[in-house]
């Protein structure tokens, strides 16, 4: 997926669009692109699972969920 630097708003947030048709934009923290960037570049984008994260988040949860729980039945 492709992203283009639409404009940088209160040096903050910079507001990506999808490039290259530019139909649908989204926000993202300023301090994730690199510091050179400026309005009008083109970035390369990717999402990759990360399995692991998620079984340990599921574990996490229900752990927390578990406590509450016995909390409850006291």
């Amino acid at each position: 997926m492709r992203v283009q630097i639409d404009r940088f708003e209160d040096e903050a947030w910079a507001v990506l669009l999808l490039f290259p048709n530019g139909r649908k934009s989204f926000d993202v923290p300023r301090e994730m692109l690199p510091e050179r960037a400026v309005p009008g570049d083109v970035f390369e984008v990717s999402f990759e699972a990360v399995p692991e994260e998620k079984e340990r988040l599921a574990n996490e949860n229900q752990q927390l969920l578990d406590g509450l729980l016995e909390r409850d039945g006291e």
